[in-house]
């Protein structure tokens, strides 16, 4: 094999890959000429419900195993359940800002 040549496996691979992409077809055929939306409504306020929630419970259950460790009873979990619904709302605006975006 010279230096210049991919191995035999990697040219095999090569083909499979364009022959796969020439039978699938693209957004636009599937569509009737329009393209697909990306995200529905649905979806995207049930991620948004599911970020925020998410964001809430770790902050909080972080807080709370400081607290069970340290023996601080409700200090960090107050701390950390401010910073989880901080980090909760921080991604609910960029996902906004990324719907916009897109849409």
């Amino acid at each position: 094999m010279s230096e210049g040549e991919p191995p035999t496996r990697l040219n095999e691979l090569e083909a499979r890959l364009r022959r796969l992409r020439e039978r699938v077809p693209n957004e636009d055929e599937v569509a009737g000429g329009k393209a697909l939306p990306t995200q529905s409504a649905y979806g995207f306020a049930f991620r948004i419900g599911v970020e925020l929630v998410a964001a809430l419970a770790v902050g909080g259950g972080i807080g709370w195993l400081l607290d069970h460790w340290f023996g601080t009873m409700p200090l960090f979990l107050l701390i950390f359940f401010v910073l989880g619904a901080a980090a909760g709302l921080l991604n609910v605006f960029r996902a906004a800002r990324e719907m916009n975006r897109d849409g």
